[in-house]
């Protein structure tokens, strides 16, 4: 019954999630608190059909064991089920199998590729730049007027000769900000996170919404932090003058450029505390209702288990 409760919640989560939060106004104002209710909802899906599909198979006084244990467990049980009760157990052991390697998968190799992108890039840049004015910056000779990061250790920030043509000093200093943003907050695991999620569920409309959207609020989150120390007119001035042609692997200040020159020119209204209190609490629910559900037949297996001992010692 428990199984079943938790794969109805991840159903539930996989559908209401992405009308919820696509595309909403208030995630404008409050783009910290939307990527935490998306990642939150992924997070939340996961956890509750990979834990539905063990409480299907694995007995719960076997979740008290370590993994020899468990293991243990799930064999005894397995004998000792009839022909339909095993077919049962054995498909949602494989179906947790599966599940838990997509996902791992999905982890791995995004992880993997972007990583060894990064790595690719930064050898192919190496001959033909020159390090700027700034120390954490690069400037290679090209025509595209392009401003990105790269993430690493250290991180860097490329810009090409044409974009230092066509920002102003200041527009350039808020660019950089913006870039820098990007690295301190480490945005791109966030976006790495919702690709490899989408990437092992390519069907799943809340794994496309979410990568979607994740990117989207990754680049207000740095534009807000730009616009702390500078005039955010600049800023959405510099994203109309550079070219929207960052590579797949970065992050780069004209990304989703026509929605941020709109933020930029006019703010979004801070959302109500009662809105942001709900949103909260909802990321509050999504982090804990899966665990609290799969806590429920431990629970009752030890006081099913308390209860026979005691009436055993009375007799």
């Amino acid at each position: 019954m428990t199984g079943l409760v938790l794969l109805c919640w991840a159903a539930a989560v996989a559908v209401a999630a992405r009308p919820l939060l696509a595309g909403r106004q208030w995630t404008r104002s409050a783009p910290r608190l939307a990527i935490g209710l998306w990642l939150a909802a992924e997070l939340s899906v996961a956890v509750a059909v990979l834990t539905a599909g063990l409480l299907i198979a694995i007995p719960p006084v076997a979740l008290h064991s370590n993994l020899s244990g468990i293991l243990a467990a799930c064999a005894q049980a397995l004998a000792s089920l009839g022909p339909a009760d095993s077919a049962l157990t054995a498909t949602a052991l494989a179906a947790t199998g599966t599940l838990a390697g997509r996902l791992v998968l999905g982890l791995t190799v995004t992880f993997g590729r972007a990583r060894r992108w990064r790595h690719r890039h930064s050898a192919a840049l190496s001959p033909v730049t020159r390090r700027g004015e700034q120390r954490d910056s690069l400037i290679v000779d090209h025509a595209l007027p392009v401003v990105y990061c790269l993430p690493g250790r250290p991180g860097r920030i490329v810009a090409t000769r044409a974009a230092l043509d066509v920002l102003s000093p200041a527009e350039l200093a808020a660019v950089f900000e913006h870039e820098r943003a990007h690295l301190r907050g480490r945005h791109h695991l966030l976006v790495a996170f919702a690709a490899a999620f989408h990437r092992a569920f390519p069907q799943l409309a809340l794994a496309a919404a979410a990568e979607i959207e994740i990117r989207r609020l990754v680049e207000h989150l740095a534009d807000d932090h730009a616009g702390r120390r500078h005039d955010r007119r600049l800023i959405a001035t510099a994203i109309v003058r550079l070219a929207d042609a960052t590579p797949e692997h970065a992050l780069g200040a004209a990304t989703v450029a026509v929605d941020r020159v709109r933020r930029m020119l006019a703010p979004a209204v801070p959302i109500p505390a009662i809105r942001r209190l709900l949103a909260v609490t909802a990321l509050g629910a999504l982090l804990t209702v899966p665990p609290a559900l799969a806590a429920v037949p431990v629970a009752v297996h030890d006081a099913a288990c308390s209860h026979t001992t005691a009436a055993g010692a009375d007799t």
